[in-house]
Formats: C-alpha cells, sequence, structure tokens
C-alpha cells in the first residue's frame, strides 16, 4: 500500500508544472522554461543559476535539476558528481532518460533529433512486453462538434476515425453520438535542420500537411526556419534503425548508410552503416570543425557496422551500429586524408581533433571514446585553455589520472595509437540496445 502511495506521488511530481516556492531549492525544468524566467522566479541573478549549476551556456533542458537556491548549491555539487542534470553521467548511460522522480509512462511523448526535450522515452509497457493494446476511448459527439475538431482535440486523424468507425460519415455526426477514438497516438517533437521541409516531415511521420497545421498553430505554410520545433501524433517509430544488444554481441535493424561528406573519406561503404542517431551525430560533429576551420583538412572512416549488424570481420565490437573507426587529424595529411599511421604527438592537430571531439562530449552522444593516453595529455591542456572546468575534464578525458583510471568518456585502450574508436550512446528510442 505505501509502495503504491509513493509511485503515485511521484507520478504526480513529474506531472507538475515547475515553480519556486520560498523554500525551493531545486526544481526540474518543465517545457516553456527559460533560464531568466526560472531565476526571476526564484529571485536570483542568471549568473548565479549558471555559478550554482556550472552551465556553460543557456541551454536547459526539459528534465533537467538546477539548483535555484545557495543554501542547496553545496549539497547538490556533491550529488553532480554522480548524477549531473538528472543524468548518471558515467558511462555507460542513457541518452535521454528522464530524470529521476519522473515516470516514462505517463506521456508518451517521443522526441525526434532533440532528446533534450523528451519529457518520455517509450511508447508504453504494452509495445515492451507485446501485451493486447488497450481498448480506446470513446467521445459523446456534442453540440458544435466537428469531426475536424475531434480528431484535433484527441491527438488522431479524421482517417484514423473513419477506419476505428466504420459507416461513420465526416459531414453527418449528431450530438449523442458516440464515437471510438481508438488508441492514443504518441507525441513526437520534430526540430527541423536545415534542409528540412514540411513535406519530407509530413511523408517520413506518415501524417498529412494538413493534420500538420491543426497541430501546430500559427506554423506557416511556408518552410519554417531550422530549429523550428514541430509537434505530431504518429505511429510511426521515432528513428528508422535499431540497435540491439551490446557492442560485441548484437545486431542492427535498419541501418542507416553513412553519406558523404567533405570532412572524410569512408574506407568501405558495405562497412559504414549505423544506427540512423550515430550517423547523424557524426555528420554534426564534422558539420562543427567544416564550420570552424576554413581550411579542409580529411580524415579517414574505415569501420562503422555491416549493413545488419553481427561480426564484423577484423573487429570484436562493431556489431550494432554505434561504432565508428576515425584517424587523428594530424599536422601534415595526404590527398587521401589523414592515414591510419601511427605518429608522434607533436604531429597531432590538436584544434581540429578537439571541436571534432567536444561536439560529442557537449551533446552527450559518446560513451566512450578510445584514444591513446599519449595524445590525451595534448587534448585535456588545449581544452583547458579554451575554457573547459575542471569538472567537465575531469567526466569527460582519463588523463591525467593514469591509462588505467576507468572514469573519463575520452579513455585509453591499447593499439589506437593510429587511430581514434568512438562508441555512441545507446539511441534513447532503442530499447533492445544494451551498453
Amino acid at each position: 500500500m505505501l509502495r503504491t502511495l509513493g509511485i503515485a506521488m511521484l507520478c504526480l511530481a513529474a506531472l507538475a508544472p515547475s515553480r519556486v516556492d520560498a523554500d525551493a531549492s531545486v526544481l526540474i525544468v518543465q517545457q516553456g522554461d527559460a533560464l531568466s524566467s526560472i531565476a526571476k522566479r526564484a529571485g536570483v541573478s542568471v549568473e548565479q543559476i549558471k555559478r550554482w549549476n556550472d552551465l556553460d551556456g543557456d541551454m536547459i533542458r526539459i528534465g533537467q535539476r538546477l539548483v535555484v537556491k545557495q543554501g542547496a548549491a553545496r549539497s547538490h555539487s556533491a550529488a553532480r558528481s554522480r548524477s549531473e542534470d538528472g543524468i548518471d553521467w558515467t558511462p555507460p548511460f542513457d541518452y535521454g532518460a528522464a530524470a529521476p522522480g519522473t515516470t516514462t509512462e505517463s506521456k508518451p511523448r517521443i522526441a525526434a533529433r532533440d532528446p533534450s526535450s523528451a519529457v518520455a522515452t517509450r511508447l508504453s509497457d504494452d509495445v515492451d512486453e507485446g501485451k493486447k493494446p488497450k481498448r480506446g476511448e470513446t467521445y459523446r459527439v456534442q453540440k458544435g462538434d466537428t469531426l475536424t475538431g475531434i480528431a484535433l482535440r484527441h491527438r488522431t486523424t479524421i482517417g484514423e476515425l473513419l477506419a476505428s468507425n466504420p459507416g461513420l460519415r465526416p459531414d453527418r455526426i449528431f450530438p449523442g453520438q458516440t464515437i471510438d477514438i481508438g488508441a492514443p497516438r504518441p507525441e513526437v517533437v520534430f526540430k527541423l535542420e536545415r534542409g528540412d521541409s514540411l513535406l519530407a516531415v509530413a511523408s517520413r511521420y506518415d501524417v498529412s500537411p494538413r493534420d500538420m497545421s491543426r497541430w501546430n498553430a500559427g506554423l506557416s505554410h511556408r518552410d519554417p526556419r531550422p530549429g523550428t520545433n514541430i509537434r505530431l501524433y504518429t505511429r510511426v517509430p521515432v528513428s528508422p534503425s535499431e540497435a540491439i544488444g551490446p557492442t560485441n554481441r548484437g545486431r542492427l535493424e535498419n541501418g542507416v548508410r553513412l553519406p558523404s561528406h567533405r570532412g572524410y573519406l569512408v574506407r568501405s561503404p558495405a562497412r559504414a552503416y549505423g544506427t540512423e542517431e550515430t550517423t547523424r551525430w557524426i555528420l554534426g560533429a564534422f558539420n562543427a570543425v567544416d564550420s570552424r576551420f576554413k581550411q579542409r583538412k580529411v580524415v579517414r572512416i574505415h569501420d562503422i557496422s555491416d549493413r545488419n549488424g553481427g561480426k564484423l570481420r577484423d573487429h570484436k565490437s562493431h556489431q550494432n551500429g554505434r561504432d565508428a573507426d576515425i584517424s587523428y587529424y594530424q599536422a601534415e595529411c595526404g590527398p587521401k586524408g589523414c592515414r591510419f599511421d601511427e605518429f608522434r604527438a607533436s604531429q597531432l592537430d590538436v584544434a581540429r581533433q578537439w571541436t571534432l571531439l567536444e561536439h560529442w562530449l557537449r551533446h552527450g552522444q559518446a560513451e566512450m571514446i578510445f584514444i591513446d593516453y599519449r595524445l590525451q595529455a595534448k587534448l585535456y591542456r588545449y581544452a583547458k585553455r579554451k575554457g573547459a572546468t575542471k569538472a567537465q575534464l575531469d567526466r569527460w578525458i582519463q588523463y591525467p589520472r593514469g591509462k588505467y583510471e576507468p572514469n573519463g568518456v575520452v579513455r585509453h585502450f591499447p593499439n589506437h595509437e593510429d587511430h581514434l574508436h568512438v562508441r555512441f550512446v545507446c539511441p534513447y528510442s532503442d530499447l533492445n540496445c544494451r551498453p
């Protein structure tokens, strides 16, 4: 009885909007929150909140825990060594997991591309356990109702309402009529990126542009700017791919081949398949390098996974689309890219190399990055000069604690003198993925 009551209280706490009382010391960020509004409600400055929470910028995530009162800063800092922003950062961790004290079943919301906007990361227990889906809700038509309005209110489409109610005519509904709404669709928050179009998004998630406009009041008929969040209700999986099992005993479903990029050369396209997230995160990091450095320098990407994953020749891992071998940026690289050759630490192009790594580290996308220990020293000193805090460096890089120190995303592993090995985190929507 007490256990049931405790779970119910946690669920209610997760659904409550964020607020700052006189006694509040830590809050959980909710949708629509910003540092400025949180600081105003708490009666403190934005800079104080950033200092207490070791924030580099103004970006915060839904589900993130923030210290908003000075008295809690010291006690909260101890907890941050194990769990920062509500996520256990000790590799391996679950990227996009809900913050402690929230329930992933309470809101069937999934984030597409932007896990920071996700409150929940799974459909339901019925999906996981192969149970029969629960019976859909019913609605009694009220005076003035239209089928379009009913569909909009219940996060579904006219097509699904017609399919769930044989004989129903959209132009002839009457007050008192009972309509089967069907099982609710999960909500997806899609963040537009450069090159996306509304038509492509509608096609990708099997919804009509008209329904998408209804769900997003004020959405322009023209393609909105990159960065715009679009709310969808769809049964289509957020990601077409799925990493299954661990990296050394796993497989890959619906693998996505890494596309070409001016920043790298792929040795074998047949061995360059990964999850949709892996390929997108690789592209994102190389875009970051490309945007910072005018002079182009090319590295080589050797292997990610086979199209369907599984055992890959010459590798013990690389089985579920989350591993990639990439040559280091070097001071001198030939026309075929920076080669997989051992080189002196003084020849490392540390500026480009850190830009690539920092993108993955700051976005929480890398579970582990194997880099020879002699190269970690240069990366550590460069990152420190560029403003990385001691807490960040301790979390990110094994150096200077020794090559056998178990902590640090960037860590030493034998036979990585000529290339780095990045292992990306399990995509938050891949429930059968194992670290």
